[in-house]
């Protein structure tokens, strides 16, 4: 039931069997759903005008964004109940709205909408609607703008993923969930300014930007300072529980629940992360990380021996392979896949007891990840003392695919001795080059060139290999500082070709070509 992550790390599920696409139906319920947020965020920022806040309102919109970023194939029964919640509260908040109006004696501004508030919704007719809203669009908003708007959902997304998160540790966000409802009311299409949308965009940007620091400030609070640590890849036998995502809390909340138990936790993909603080060396249960991540999903979870944990925000694809075997703690799920509720993990636990479990387990080398930012200044500092450089590079997180690894191989090679590269994924020795296995620690990259920026007053290029959920809003936000960017090739459900063209039209970030034209565009 092993296999070798060194072997194997070519190996990329994520577009061999379209894990990070989404086919037709699931983006028609999912442009419902987006009708169903911009219409409730209009009213609540109504309220919210008038100091009337609801925490219903605030729980939906959050719940609703997470099962966005997971692009679960829905099942009827899930995408009832949410747009049935939406059904209760849409109406509701409509009336206290113009009823505040009535009190004020002020004429509301309402919006005309085409959605039914019924508590039955019938997703055959909701597949007809979200096709009939995307082609309204396409009529009826220039590309440039839809392409910003599409932008400014991305960055809806980062935002609640952040907000959950740090909701998680007992932190306020009232003031960004605020701006969450500012940025999902205006997908309404009520500015069509190219330059007033751009500079929202980066107001947008700031404020993630600001909740990133926060959450990372919040889990070092709670588990210690982050440290170069050494990660485990091998197996033990014994009975096993994968866990998935980002969600570090999360974890944290299952090895509490199996602290007593003869069963031992892995992670996988970014929750590899808690390795990097010292809280989670204390559990003994912790034994290392398992597979290579998201776009190797398929070979990972077919071969696990166990049950497995999607914790919330995970992007998955659910494969008949290991139907039944997973679990996760978002809103909805797709069909197979099992809900947690309120933090019991008492199904999971029976369920590992029950499966095969690691029979006989398998030593694999460990990696070091994780790096000492005050040392790494220093060894920059060094590094430009002794030669004479022009400019730094900093290459952030890939995936390793064959086509990433040949094409950063090449790269590193043909660097000019006067151009220093910081890299955190692909590595080479050479004397120009420092490597950094920040691992999947996706705010690595900012607190890289924000470091290097403050440091230093060479000419800063960087390099984003491929795309994560908070890519697009780090991308933007670093631009502000006069930086020079490069993006690779992004999956379908991130970023699609058509934003790449309009974040290059609008912003000036470059996209990853070939190394020779690439070189030399950086250099010059």
């Amino acid at each position: 039931m092993n296999y070798d992550f060194n072997e194997d790390y070519q190996y990329d599920s994520c577009a061999s069997r379209g894990i990070c696409s989404v086919n037709p139906r699931t983006s028609s319920l999912q442009e419902v759903l987006v009708m169903y947020l911009k219409l409730t965020a209009y009213y609540a920022l109504k309220l919210h005008e008038n100091n009337k806040n609801d925490s219903d309102i605030k729980d939906i919109i959050l719940d609703t964004i997470s099962v966005l970023v997971s692009n679960p194939e829905f099942s009827e029964t899930d995408f009832k109940a949410l747009t049935g919640r939406f059904n209760e509260i849409i109406p509701r908040i409509i009336k206290e709205y113009e009823e505040t109006c009535s009190e004020q004696n002020i004429i509301p501004e309402c919006l005309k909408s085409v959605l039914k508030f019924t508590q039955e919704t019938n997703i055959i007719n909701s597949i007809r609607l979200g096709e009939k809203e995307f082609l309204n669009k396409v009529n009826s908003i220039p590309q440039e703008v839809r392409d910003l708007y599409k932008i400014l959902f991305v960055l809806a997304k980062s935002m609640c993923i952040n907000i959950t998160d740090l909701e998680s540790f007992g932190k306020n966000t009232d003031e960004a969930y605020i701006t969450v409802l500012e940025l999902l009311s205006s997908l309404n299409y009520e500015e069509q300014d190219i330059e007033k949308l751009k500079d929202f965009i980066c107001k947008i940007t700031k404020i993630d930007n600001n909740l990133m620091v926060e959450l990372r400030s919040a889990q070092e609070e709670r588990y210690g300072k982050q440290i170069q640590n050494e990660v485990s890849y091998t197996t033990v036998p014994g009975k096993a529980i994968l866990v998935v995502g980002s969600n570090i809390r999360e974890l944290e909340n299952i090895l509490e629940a199996v602290k007593d138990e003869d069963i031992d936790v892995y992670t996988h993909d970014e929750m590899m992360l808690a390795n990097t603080f010292p809280k989670f060396a204390e559990y003994k249960n912790l034994k290392g990380q398992y597979g290579q991540g998201m776009t190797s999903c398929l070979l990972d979870f077919s071969t696990f021996p166990g049950p497995i944990v999607l914790t919330q925000h995970s992007l998955y694809n659910v494969e008949h392979l290991y139907r039944g075997r997973l679990y996760t703690t978002d809103f909805a799920t797709s069909k197979g896949v099992i809900p947690i509720k309120n933090n019991d993990f008492s199904d999971v636990i029976q369920a590992a007891k029950s499966s095969k479990g690691f029979k006989t387990g398998k030593q694999c080398e460990s990696v070091d990840i994780g790096f000492d930012f005050d040392s790494f200044i220093n060894l920059i500092s060094q590094k430009l003392s002794a030669s004479n450089y022009k400019k730094i590079v900093v290459i952030g997180l890939g995936g390793y695919t064959l086509e990433q690894q040949a094409y950063f191989e090449k790269f590193l090679k043909q660097v000019p001795d006067d151009i220093l590269v910081v890299s955190l994924s692909f590595c080479q020795e050479k004397e120009n080059v420092i490597c950094l296995n920040v691992c999947f620690d996706t705010f690595a990259i900012v607190k890289v060139a924000e470091g290097i920026k403050n440091n230093f007053a060479l000419p800063l290029v960087l390099i984003f290999p491929e795309c994560g959920r908070h890519t697009l809003s780090q991308i933007i936000y670093l631009l502000e500082s006069n930086i020079q960017i490069y993006v690779g090739r992004c999956t379908p459900i991130i970023l699609n070709p058509n934003l790449i063209t309009t974040l290059s039209d609008v912003f000036g970030i470059k996209g990853l070509t070939s190394v020779k034209k690439d070189m030399e565009d950086i250099i010059k």
